[in-house]
């Protein structure tokens, strides 16, 4: 599957709930019936999807996926991309040709920075547990904060996660294991025990197309103090944010309207979406930052959930 997606596993950690993977193109996520896998670069992610979906069969007996969301930001340079991630209508298109009736919205101006969403869920799921996801992605870093994720001021991805203070933005008890890649970037995944909540962290600290992406689906600590932890953390001159919320999730909706009504200290508000009434979308920019330099990283993400629609012989 990763072969197919054109990245590797660079180490795992796992627990009874789920299968953490940091991968040389950003991570992978395993939980009981859901698969989250994200990349970066010039990646085929799509491309593994058919295999994806045999694997769930295969593997878990999964014979029916229920909810998809593929979602990335726009290129700046489109032309480097696998065909099939050349334009959005193309990944709609290849995704169309899996999911009937699904749904794609471009979220934001199309002459500024935007975000690409691409959703399939059945009419009627038999399980539909409460559901959000908070998703940042950062631009126009602070140079200190670059050179924290070099191999030049840190050892390791132990003495990169400390110094940069990564510990501070997700809950305590959390587990972590990072990568700092030579000479510079950095990955982290993080999960809680006894549940499927995560958080991962990419950071491409070039200055001249800086980027930082978070990426988290816990309850403990308030997204909005989260959300003011991580800007702390990288101090982006852009950033754009996705809150993700079934119509079960009391908590995810509450993320949402906090987003909605507070002010983010710093940052002026530039656009603001609803889809569906189950995607917020926040881009921002700081108040005082200089000309913003065009980001050359592009990150796909796709989740799938499964359903076991009929009973396999052990």
């Amino acid at each position: 599957m990763l072969d197919i997606a054109r990245c590797k596993v660079l180490h795992s950690a796992h627990t009874d709930y789920i299968d953490s993977y940091v991968l040389s193109e950003s991570s992978l996520f395993v939980s009981e019936r859901r698969l989250i896998l994200k990349t970066c670069g010039s990646t085929r992610l799509l491309a593994a999807l058919p295999t994806i979906i045999q694997l769930a069969k295969d593997y878990g007996g999964f014979d029916q996926v229920v909810s998809v969301y593929y979602s990335r930001k726009n290129f700046l340079r489109p032309e480097l991309q696998p065909e099939e991630h050349r334009s959005f209508d193309a990944e709609v298109e290849y995704l169309d040709g899996f999911f009937h009736d699904g749904h794609a919205y471009c979220m934001g101006s199309l002459k500024q920075d935007r975000w690409y969403l691409y959703t399939y869920h059945v009419p009627q799921p038999i399980t539909k547990a409460p559901d959000h996801t908070l998703e940042i992605l950062m631009t126009d870093l602070d140079e200190d904060v670059l050179h924290t994720f070099t191999r030049e001021a840190c050892e390791d991805g132990k003495e990169c996660t400390e110094r940069a203070g990564i510990n501070r933005i997700v809950p305590k008890g959390t587990l972590i294991h990072e990568e700092l890649f030579e000479p510079c970037g950095y990955s982290m995944n993080a999960f809680l025990p006894d549940s499927d909540h995560y958080a991962t962290i990419h950071v491409t600290p070039e200055k001249e197309f800086s980027f930082a992406s978070f990426e988290t689906n816990q309850d403990i600590i308030c997204p909005y103090k989260q959300t003011l932890e991580v800007l702390k953390c990288f101090r982006p001159g852009k950033l754009l944010m996705t809150v993700f919320a079934n119509d079960t999730s009391v908590k995810g909706r509450e993320a949402q309207q906090q987003l909605w009504d507070r002010e983010l200290p710093g940052y002026k508000r530039t656009n603001v979406q609803f889809v569906r009434l189950e995607v917020c979308l926040f881009s921002l920019d700081l108040i005082s930052s200089a000309t913003y330099c065009g980001q050359l990283y592009g990150a796909h993400r796709v989740a799938l959930d499964t359903c076991q629609t009929a009973v396999f012989p052990e």
